[in-house]
């Protein structure tokens, strides 16, 4: 058994640093195999890399579910592929929603409804809220990655750092805004 056999067996096991590592080493894997499963509608929605850390969140959340057999690679392999194929159809599905509710909101000629207006006003407030309970250096990724729409490359660049540690930082704000957004039913990444 090689070593990275060692390190998904120990992720499965509760070791969140091996799942850190093994994540690490499949990362770039994983973002072409993700890139190669979007299809046009969802490269206009979303950009690939906010894909790709879903399922990285996905897949560290998940991996104690992860059965083996003698080849722990091979089904590492395909089980992260199979969560990638999930996650993208969840964003397809999104996609598809927020074009919907674009098509209905541009045949109604007098454009939103002022119900519909002051609904965006409460989310946007929440989501102000969200961010700003974030740590600075949380805050500042998210910032960077949601408001100002600069990638993983150019945040770490800007901020002299690797893209594997604004990708964890982003990582690890997602669930904190998701817990402080609770039931608004915002979608962390869509526009």
């Amino acid at each position: 058994m090689d070593e990275l056999d060692q390190l998904i067996l120990a992720a499965i096991s509760g070791d969140e640093r091996a799942a850190d590592r093994v994540l690490s080493r499949h990362y770039d894997e994983l973002h072409a195999m993700v890139a190669g499963m979007m299809g046009e509608v969802l490269r206009r929605h979303y950009p690939a890399e906010d894909i790709v850390q879903e399922v990285a969140v996905e897949i560290l959340r998940s991996i104690h579910t992860l059965e083996v057999d003698s080849d722990p690679t091979r089904c590492f392999w395909a089980w992260m592929r199979a969560v990638a194929l999930n996650v993208v159809r969840n964003f397809g599905r999104r996609a598809k929603r927020s074009l919907r509710r674009l098509e209905t909101d541009m045949d109604n000629d007098d454009g939103p409804s002022p119900s519909r207006l002051e609904r965006r006003r409460e989310r946007l407030r929440h989501l102000s809220e969200a961010v700003q309970s974030l740590s600075e250096s949380d805050r500042q990724v998210v910032e960077m990655h949601y408001f100002r729409g600069m990638t993983l490359a150019e945040i770490a660049t800007e901020l002299g750092q690797t893209r594997p540690a604004v990708n964890a930082r982003l990582m690890r704000a997602r669930p904190k805004l998701r817990e402080w957004l609770g039931s608004t039913s915002m979608n962390l990444s869509s526009s």
